[in-house]
């Protein structure tokens, strides 16, 4: 690139940009660094990098052969202790980098072995910071995903403007290493939750006769609605996948906010039950299964099926006990995902993240609900939200916890949930509202939630 300065040319030093782990979000992260930066690349899959470079990146020989030629080196890998390995290990990324350079780790990784990471190389010079990702690949490759970025001011300086090639949504999660890590750790939970929950809801109210068009439209609609009502079970009624992610990866992402959970003293009985489910679905389908796969255990646990059904019955024409069970069945979602938002907070909270950020975060990334879009604004405000008393919620969740008991559906996640409000009723007065369980879990867990 040449610049033109007093009648003189000037040659600028084009910026030179590695990545390593070019997977299915990798290789689109990747990608959105051409043409504007070199850009070199490296995988222990060929074809991943003949790809890249198709489009124009040189392809480095190894690791520590793109850290030599890189300024500044992304990586995108499965787990923590896969970064430790390339980092550390034979021919590793550690032993091509010197002084000055930077690392920026987009794995969904464990905060507290990227801090030590981070600490490995800075005994060589070398800066690290993390900007975790929350978007699918086809998000990214539009420049639309978010990052959560966390560093030393100066360090994040210094990305901030290599980040804005991925994307202009960039959120500071915090000055240490690995904070942009848990506040991805803190959305993936929720959306797990969510998840596993809503679809237990929806084989409940399969084996209770409701079709699975019905439901979708009528979850759909109002405070229920979630990440999963709103991709997964319209896909479901049209025949589609709606997620083609490795159901070992999300057993991955929970049991890394569990182990968050342990390490901050926050308990986490919501997520814990759901790590145990999927981790269960795991171990039966095999190492190559995705989450998607979980619709057939979750709706198989409960002797039903969740699929298209030959003939549908629209929400808007469902009889008067189909009503009662659409209502029931959106009233649990909602229970679940208000206290998922209280547990996983506290976490963030506990670990060091501000409740803003993670307002912000959650409520535009894959962690949403309807509830956590009513609830963490007005926790960080201080305000109140409009709410059912507590004891028409719990006798609300008490009667789907008895239709699936006479249907044979097993809840274990919205009983869970109502043995929670119990608990919360037990320490409140009879007049309180649902929105006083936040003091509840303040007490339980040790935390302030907002002003």
């Amino acid at each position: 690139m040449r610049l033109r300065v007093a009648g003189t040319t000037v040659r600028r030093r084009i910026l030179k940009i590695g990545y390593i782990g070019l997977g299915a979000l990798g290789r689109e992260l990747a990608r959105r660094f051409l043409p504007a930066y070199d850009l070199c690349v490296w995988d222990l899959n060929p074809a991943a990098c003949e790809y890249l470079s198709s489009l124009g990146a040189r392809v480095a020989s190894s690791a520590a052969d793109l850290g030599r030629q890189s300024d500044v080196v992304l990586v995108c890998l499965p787990r923590s202790a896969d970064v430790h390995r390339l980092a550390f290990g034979p021919d590793g990324l550690a032993s091509g980098l010197s002084e000055g350079k930077l690392v920026i780790d987009q794995t969904s990784g464990a905060p507290g072995e990227t801090r030590q990471i981070a600490e490995m190389l800075a005994s060589q010079g070398v800066e690290m910071m993390d900007a975790a990702v929350s978007a699918s690949p086809h998000v990214v490759a539009e420049g639309g995903a978010t990052l959560m970025a966390s560093g030393p001011d100066h360090v994040y300086e210094r990305a901030l403007p290599i980040l804005r090639a991925i994307s202009e949504a960039i959120i500071r999660c915090g000055r240490h290493v690995g904070d942009g890590q848990a506040m991805k750790i803190v959305n993936n939970a929720m959306n797990a939750c969510a998840r596993v929950g809503t679809l237990e809801m929806a084989a409940l109210g399969a084996k209770a006769g409701l079709s699975l068009a019905a439901m979708s439209e009528h979850l759909n609609r109002g405070k229920a609605r979630n990440q999963t009502t709103d991709k997964m079970l319209p896909a479901l009624v049209q025949g589609k996948s709606s997620t083609n992610f490795a159901l070992a990866l999300m057993v991955k992402d929970v049991a890394q906010a569990v182990a968050l959970g342990a390490q901050t003293r926050v308990p986490m009985p919501i997520t814990s039950a759901t790590l145990g489910l999927l981790q269960a679905g795991a171990n039966t389908l095999g190492s190559s299964a995705t989450l998607e796969d979980m619709v057939g255990v979750i709706a198989s646990l409960a002797g039903t099926q969740l699929a298209p059904a030959p003939t549908v019955q629209p929400a808007g024409n469902a009889t008067p006990e189909a009503g009662q069970i659409l209502t029931l069945l959106e009233d649990g979602i909602l229970a679940l995902c208000s206290l998922v938002a209280y547990e996983c907070t506290a976490v963030g909270l506990r670990h060091g993240l501000g409740l803003a950020d993670m307002a912000t975060v959650i409520n535009r990334s894959s962690g949403w609900s309807e509830a956590s879009r009513t609830l963490l604004p007005a926790m960080v405000s201080g305000g109140r939200t409009e709410n059912s008393s507590l004891r028409s919620v719990i006798d609300g969740l008490g009667a789907t916890c008895a239709l699936a008991i006479a249907v044979g559906a097993p809840v274990m996640l919205v009983q869970l949930v109502r043995s929670l409000f119990e608990q919360g009723a037990n320490q409140l007065p009879d007049s309180a509202d649902i929105s006083q369980m936040r003091s509840v879990y303040e007490s339980m867990v040790g935390v302030r939630y907002g002003s």
